[in-house]
Parts: C-alpha cells; structure tokens; sequence
C-alpha cells in the first residue's frame, strides 16, 4: 500500500459522497443487528429484519468494492 506521506491526497466530492453512503449503510446495518437482538420480534419482523440485513450487506459489499478501487486511485 503507498503511504499518504509521499504525495498530496485531496478527497474530491466522488469519493466522499461514497463514504457518506458508506457511512450511512454501515450504521444501517448495525441498526438491523440491534434490532434483531430484541427478544419481543415476531418471527414475521425477523424475517423482515433479515432480509433488511442481507440487503444491506449486499450493498455493503458492491459499495466497498467501489470505494477499494477509489481510494486506491487517490494514492
């Protein structure tokens, strides 16, 4: 990996708008992980929870995928 120490880095919009929708994916995410630890979910909002979550991390890893190629450009 090439360190930031040898040449200047700007973060342009791009980039940070992906690590905005990042951000917000990841904290989705442990919104859903919370939830599911409820003990009161039927299993109908389990199910619901579930799916919520595998969607997530779906776009999680599409979206990780993108910003990997980004950020390795920046440096």
């Amino acid at each position: 990996m090439k360190t930031l120490a040898c040449k200047k880095v700007k973060v342009n919009k791009t980039l940070l708008a992906l690590l905005n929708e990042y951000q917000e994916e990841c904290l989705n995410a442990v919104k859903l992980i919370e939830g599911l630890k409820l003990e009161a979910l039927t299993e109908e909002q389990i199910e619901d929870m579930l799916g919520e979550l595998s969607a997530s991390i779906t776009h999680l890893k599409v979206h990780s995928e993108q910003l990997e190629r980004l950020i390795e450009e920046k440096l």
